[in-house]
C-alpha cells in the first residue's frame, strides 16, 4: 500500500487540457514532489510538463499510473502498465460494474490482467487519494477544494463513494474548523479494499483514528479481526441498510440477521464504533482521538449557566449509560467561597449568579480547576456562550490542568457566529472537543468511554467448558438428514451430543408408542407433527399443547396425523413450565463466516426482534458479553421475582453452538427457538438445522 501513498513518479493516462484529465495534473502540481508524466498523444505539454504518447515512451521508472480514460480503453492501458512494469494503478474512470453487466465484464477483464501482471488496482470509479498534510491530491477533484486551504489533522477517511469524499472536503473547506489527514476514495473495490487500507492506516504513525463510509465490506470477517486487534479507534458508517438486499432465509437465525444487523453487531463486538450519519462519523472519530483519558465510569460534572440545559445534560448522560458525578465535600466547600451566599452548590453547577458577581471569564477560570481536582469527577462538560465579551477562558491552562489530572474537558458551545468559530478553532487546536449540540457531546463521550473500556477479543474456543462428542458421532450426524433441513427431533439429537440441554422427548410411529412415551414421562405433554422440509409447525397446525389426559392424547395424535396426511412423524415432548423464552442460533454468512446469535425468543423474535450476533467460534467471556448486549437484559437479571438466568450455562451453550457450527462446513444455519428458561435454567424446546448440500 505504501507505493500508493508515496510513489516516486506518477503517470497520468488520460491527461488533457480540460475537465478531469486537466485537474489531475493541476492537483499533482499543488504539492506532489515526484516526477509527473502526462500521457496524451495530442499534446506536447500540459501545465508546462512534457507529454508522452504512451507509457512505453517514458524512459524512467513509473511507480504509479492514474488512469482517466473511457472504461473500454482501460484494459489496453493496463496491458501497457504490465509491459512497463507499473505495479500500482488508480483507475478513476467510471463505467464499470456500477453500470451493469457490460461494465462488470470490463472490470473483470481489468482484474484478470492485473492479477496476471502482479498489478494492484485502486478503484475503479473513484476519486483516488488525498493526503492533506503532504499536499498530495491524486485525484480529479476541483482545485477550488483546496485553494482556500485545508487543515491537516490525524484522522484518516475511507469512503466508498467518490463524490461523498469530495463533498466532505468541500464542507471542511467552507467551515474552516475541522481537519483531516488522508482521504481514500475506493469506488468499486475491484482489488484494493477497506481491509487493505485499514491495515495500512493502523500502521501509519500519522493516523490516530480511522473513519469509514461503506456500502459493503468485501471481507467482513477479516475486517472484524483487524479491528479487534488494534488499539486505534475505528468508526464505521454503513449505507444501504434496507431490507431490499437481504437474502431469502429459512430459519429465524438468518431472517433476523437482516441486511446490516449482523454486520453492525459483529463490528461492535470487534470494538468498532458505529455512526448513524456522516457528520457524526467524523465527530466520533475526532472524539476518540481527543478523549484518550475517558474511563468506563465516566463520572461527569456539568458546568452551566442554565438550569434547563443542566437538567437536559443529566437526562442525556443517564440515557447513554453515563454517570452524573457526586461532587466531593471539599469541592462544594471550595465553590461556596466563590458562589453567592444564597446559591446552593450541586451538580450540575449553575454559574449564572456567580458570573454576575465575578465576571464570566474569571468565573470559568476559577471554577473549572476546582472541579477538575475533584476525585469523584472523571469528565467536565462545560456549557459556554461565546461572543458576550472579547476574551475566552484560558484554554491552554485548562487543558493542561485536565491532562495533568488525567481527566477530560469538553464544551457545548453557543453564541455569536464569528466568536463561536474563533472559540471552536482555538479549542480544537488544543485538542479540546467542542460540540454544537448537547446530544452530540454526550454521544461522543459515551463512544469514547465504551472504546476505552473495551477488551481485546481473541475469538478462540474456551477448552475448559467445551465438551466435544465422540469422533464416531461426529462423522455420522448427517446420516439422518431428510434433505436440506434436519427436523426438530434430529436437530436436537445432534445438539444433545454437543452437550446442549434439550427437552425430554420421544418419537412415536404408532399411537401405542405415544401412550408408552407418555407413561414414561408423565402428563402434561406436547404433541408435534414433523413434516419433511417444514419448519414452522405452528402455522401448519401441527402442535398441540397442554395435553393432560389419554383422551386428549388420542384426539391430538389423530388430528395431527390427519393434517400430515400420514406422511410425517409425531414427536411427544414433556411440557415444561416456562418463565420466558430466548433464541439462540448459528449462521454461516457469505462475508463474515460462522456467527452465533442470541436474543429474546418465541413470538418476540418476530414481533419485536431483540437479538445480537458474534463471530464464531467464541470463548466464554465473549459469550457473556453477548448475553448482556440485548436491550431486554433486565429480563435475564431476575425480573419481577423470576430467577436470574444462569448466564454461565447460557454462555456455555453459545460456545458449544458456535463450535458445532464451525466444525461442520455443511451446516448453514442452526435455529434454537425457543430456548425455554425455567428457574434460570435454559433448555432447547425446538430446533432446526439447515444444511448446505453443495458442501461435502
Amino acid at each position: 500500500m505504501d507505493s500508493f501513498f508515496h510513489p516516486a513518479s506518477i503517470a497520468v493516462v488520460g491527461a488533457s487540457t480540460r475537465k478531469g484529465g486537466h485537474q489531475v495534473v493541476k492537483n499533482l502540481l499543488y504539492g506532489y514532489k515526484g516526477a509527473i508524466y502526462p500521457i496524451n498523444s495530442n499534446h506536447k505539454e500540459i501545465e508546462g510538463i512534457p507529454c508522452f504518447s504512451s507509457l512505453k515512451d517514458i524512459s524512467c521508472r513509473v511507480d504509479m499510473a492514474i488512469i482517466l480514460v473511457p472504461a473500454q480503453a482501460v484494459p489496453s492501458v493496463l496491458e501497457d502498465c504490465a509491459r512497463k512494469g507499473v505495479l500500482r494503478v488508480m483507475i478513476e474512470s467510471a463505467g464499470f460494474a456500477e453500470v451493469g453487466d457490460e461494465g462488470r465484464a470490463i472490470q473483470d477483464r481489468c482484474t484478470s490482467i492485473a492479477k496476471t501482471a502482479g498489478i494492484r488496482i485502486w478503484g475503479p470509479n473513484c476519486m483516488g487519494l488525498v493526503d492533506v498534510p503532504r499536499g498530495h491530491f491524486f485525484s480529479f477533484l476541483n482545485p477550488l477544494f483546496y485553494e482556500d486551504g485545508l487543515i491537516p489533522d490525524r484522522i484518516a477517511l475511507i469512503v466508498q463513494s467518490g463524490m461523498l469524499s469530495a463533498a466532505f472536503l468541500a464542507d471542511m473547506m467552507s467551515r474552516k474548523q475541522n481537519g483531516i489527514g488522508k482521504v481514500c476514495s475506493i469506488g468499486n473495490k475491484a482489488d484494493v479494499d477497506e481491509c487493505d487500507l485499514l491495515e495500512y492506516l493502523i500502521g501509519d504513525p500519522e493516523t490516530d483514528a480511522i473513519a469509514l463510509y461503506l456500502e459493503s465490506i468485501s471481507r467482513g470477517r477479516q475486517f472484524a479481526e483487524i479491528a479487534r486487534k488494534t488499539t486505534k479507534p475505528i468508526v464505521v458508517l454503513m449505507g444501504g441498510k434496507s431490507e431490499t438486499g437481504a437474502r431469502a432465509a429459512i430459519s429465524h437465525t438468518a431472517s433476523l440477521s437482516g441486511n446490516f444487523q449482523l454486520l453492525d453487531d459483529i463490528l461492535t463486538m470487534s470494538g468498532v464504533t458505529i455512526a448513524n450519519d456522516f457528520h457524526q462519523l467524523i465527530d466520533l472519530a475526532r472524539a476518540l482521538c481527543m478523549m484518550p483519558n475517558v474511563t468506563s465510569t465516566c463520572r461527569t460534572a456539568i458546568l452551566t449557566i442554565s438550569g434547563g440545559a443542566g437538567t437536559l445534560s443529566c437526562d442525556l448522560l443517564e440515557k447513554h449509560g453515563l454517570n452524573v458525578a457526586q461532587l466531593s465535600g471539599k469541592t462544594r466547600e471550595a465553590l461556596k467561597s466563590i458562589f453567592p451566599d444564597w446559591m446552593p452548590v450541586a451538580n450540575p453547577v449553575d454559574l449564572f449568579a456567580t458570573t454576575e458577581v465575578h465576571g464570566r471569564v474569571s468565573t470559568y477560570n476559577r471554577v473549572i480547576p476546582i472541579i477538575l481536582e475533584d476525585p469523584n469527577v472523571d469528565v467536565l462538560l462545560v456549557h459556554y456562550v461565546a461572543g458576550i465579551e472579547d476574551e475566552f477562558p484560558d484554554l491552554d491552562a485548562l487543558k493542561k490542568k485536565a491532562d495533568d489530572a488525567g481527566k477530560v474537558i469538553l464544551f457545548w458551545l453557543l453564541g455569536r457566529q464569528e466568536a463561536t468559530r474563533s472559540f471552536y478553532w482555538v479549542a480544537q487546536s488544543r485538542r479540546i472537543p467542542v460540540y454544537w449540540e448537547i446530544l452530540r457531546a454526550v454521544e461522543c463521550l459515551s463512544a469514547a468511554a465504551c472504546f476505552r473500556s473495551r477488551e481485546t477479543l481473541d475469538g478462540t474456543a474456551d477448552s475448559s467448558i467445551l465438551s466435544l462428542p465422540d469422533s464416531d458421532q461426529q462423522e455420522s450426524f448427517l446420516d439422518f438428514s431428510e434433505g436440506r433441513i434436519l427436523n426438530e427431533y434430529d436437530s436436537k439429537q445432534l445438539l444433545a451430543k454437543w452437550h446442549i440441554p434439550v427437552v425430554d422427548e420421544k418419537l412415536a410411529h404408532t399411537f401405542s408408542e405415544a401412550e408408552k412415551a407418555v407413561q414414561e414421562m408423565g402428563f402434561p405433554v406436547v404433541l408435534k407433527g414433523l413434516l419433511p422440509g417444514k419448519i414452522h409447525k405452528t402455522d401448519l397446525g401441527l402442535i398441540c399443547l397442554g395435553i393432560t389426559a389419554e383422551t386428549e392424547l388420542k384426539d391430538a395424535y389423530q388430528r395431527i396425523l390427519k393434517k400430515m396426511e400420514n406422511r410425517g412423524r409425531i414427536l411427544i415432548q414433556r411440557q415444561v413450565r416456562i418463565d420466558y423464552e430466548l433464541i439462540a442460533g448459528f449462521l454461516s454468512d457469505d462475508q463474515l463466516g460462522p456467527c452465533v446469535m442470541f436474543g429474546l425468543g418465541g413470538i418476540l423474535a418476530e414481533l419485536q426482534p431483540d437479538i445480537v450476533f458474534s463471530l464464531a467460534p467464541l470463548n466464554h467471556s465473549t459469550a457473556l458479553k453477548l448475553i448482556k448486549r440485548i436491550r431486554g437484559k433486565r429480563l435475564l437479571e431476575g425480573f419481577r421475582g423470576m430467577a436470574p438466568l444462569k448466564e454461565d450455562l447460557m454462555a456455555e451453550i453459545l460456545v458449544r453452538l458456535g463450535n458445532l457450527g464451525t466444525t461442520y462446513s455443511q451446516i448453514e444455519q442452526i435455529d434454537i427457538n425457543p430456548v425455554a428458561v425455567t428457574a434460570g435454567f435454559p433448555l432447547a424446546l425446538d430446533a432446526n438445522i439447515i444444511l448446505n448440500l453443495k458442501k461435502n
